[in-house]
């Protein structure tokens, strides 16, 4: 079975959460833009979007399994509403 998830959702999500956090808003960045500054990056840098979209797909599921990457994102998150983890 494959992801439908991947590879574009997965590299929106790795640039979203690269993104600024708004206190009670969340994630500002939408995966439409992130999905914007996907094509515009490879277009100046002359590669297919598809092919850095997998690139940057296969670095957000590597540190889905990360823990310390997710000890991160949790206070990242949490900060967002006002809530200081221990």
């Amino acid at each position: 079975m494959t992801d439908s998830r991947y590879s574009y959702t997965h590299a929106c999500d790795y640039i979203r959460g690269l993104g600024a956090i708004q206190y009670g808003e969340g994630i500002l960045l939408s995966r439409s833009y992130a999905s914007q500054i996907i094509q515009g990056i490879a277009q100046a840098i002359g590669m297919d979007d598809h092919q850095l979209a997998c690139k940057l797909a296969d670095v957000f599921l590597e540190q889905q399994n990360d823990p310390e990457y997710q000890k991160q994102q949790e206070k990242r998150y949490l900060a967002t509403f006002g809530i200081q983890p221990t």
